[in-house]
């Protein structure tokens, strides 16, 4: 059945200005037939919604969560969830993450490949939630911390292992592929500027994602590791801390974005330790944190592409559900005017994804991912912070939320 939306203003996304009264036209098979402005849908046959004063934007993608992690403060209690209990709880925050307007996320590891069985759910219908691109297990090094998230890690040693690695990602049905390139904070032992994989290592995923056209998503703090990590192909860097002009120099050259997963610190030092976080986290955090502000604008002046990613469920406090507090820190921060803090979150991250072709703007013949919203989140981003203002959620042209 086909749908109507008429009478918002709407965002596409593109770059375009906001079309005043605009009509979008939703066919059933969940693609847009026709967007624009004053568009006659008499003749439609199907559900008709009058938005007039609500605002209308693109389904927003989260490049960077953590399916089956759950934001507890003390992160290694995350290994004492029994597994059926991670499984429903993964199901809650999924249906959360929806209803905050996030109609797609990419996931960067999940403990035992819990994201294939999620991802199934949400496709079979059984359970809400959003599209999911999974990834399975994370690869990494033999290395300190690997022990920390109890099955979160394929650890790997040498061409080979990172060979087969990625193979057993891709033979459950991984959409991306995820490497440690560097050191990580929330492992305790952990040295976020150390260098892990070499250039082959590296080489090795990406040629095995390249194969059934999946790409590869480097965490990687350090300037040498993202160097490592942008040689050998990825598509996107996680974090990216200490990148230096070189390193920034590189991704704008071989068009790689960096996925920035500022809501992480930004939480664990609001609540502090005092309220259970692991102080090795805290210490490591407060080191890091101006520096990783500093590299996002400066990779911004460098012309590095930003897609919006939340690094949701794997820190204190990172609920998911609460995704777009990210865009609010590009805002706050004064990274981002709201449209592009928005468009990092849409079109940006659908880039990075590689699903520009379907989802990330408002177009004709584009999956209707969609979004209405109360008040105008162009003049406040804080708008989409909080999920009463998500009024409406299509996720590809079937309403999943109205209130």
């Amino acid at each position: 059945m086909a749908t109507v939306l008429k009478g918002a203003r709407i965002f596409d996304g593109t770059g375009r200005d906001v079309v005043e009264n605009g009509v979008i036209i939703i066919g059933d098979d969940g693609k847009i037939k026709q967007i624009g402005e004053n568009i006659d849908s008499s003749s439609v046959k199907g559900a008709t919604y009058d938005l007039n004063g609500k605002f209308v934007l693109p389904g927003l993608i989260d490049a960077h969560v953590h399916v089956g992690n759950h934001g507890m403060v003390d992160t290694y209690k995350e290994n004492l969830v029994e597994e059926k209990v991670r499984a429903i709880r993964a199901v809650k925050e999924m249906e959360s993450t929806l209803n905050a307007g996030i109609t797609t996320i990419r996931n960067c590891g999940s403990v035992n490949q819990l994201d294939f069985s999620v991802k199934n759910a949400v496709e079979q219908g059984l359970i809400k939630g959003p599209r999911i691109l999974t990834c399975g297990q994370i690869l990494s090094v033999t290395c300190s911390g690997t022990e920390y998230f109890d099955g979160l890690y394929r650890v790997c040693d040498g061409n080979d292992q990172f060979k087969k690695g990625a193979r057993e990602q891709l033979e459950r049905g991984a959409d991306c592929l995820k490497v440690m390139a560097t050191g990580a904070i929330m492992n305790p032992g952990g040295v976020p500027g150390a260098e892990q994989p070499d250039v082959k290592e590296l080489e090795q995923i990406v040629k095995e994602g390249s194969k059934l056209g999946k790409r590869v998503a480097a965490h990687a703090h350090g300037a040498r590791g993202i160097k490592n990590a942008v040689n050998a192909g990825v598509a996107t860097i996680e974090h990216g801390s200490l990148a230096d002009e070189e390193a920034l120099d590189l991704m704008v050259k071989n068009n790689v974005y960096l996925v920035t997963t500022l809501l992480a610190g930004y939480l664990m030092l609001e609540y502090g330790i005092k309220e259970g976080v692991p102080g090795f986290m805290i210490e490591k955090t407060k080191k890091i944190r101006a520096c990783r502000i500093n590299t996002v604008k400066r990779a911004i002046e460098a012309g590095v592409k930003v897609a919006m990613g939340s690094d949701a469920g794997i820190s204190p406090y990172n609920y998911h559900g609460r995704n777009t507090m990210e865009l609010l820190i590009y805002v706050k921060e004064g990274l981002m005017s709201p449209e592009n803090a928005i468009i990092s979150a849409t079109k940006n991250a659908a880039e990075a994804c590689g699903w520009q072709k379907d989802i990330g703007t408002l177009e004709e013949g584009k999956i209707a991912d969609i979004i209405v919203v109360d008040g105008d989140p162009l003049e406040n981003i804080e708008v989409l912070v909080s999920d009463k203002n998500i009024k409406m959620v299509f996720r590809h042209g079937r309403l999943a939320k109205y209130i």
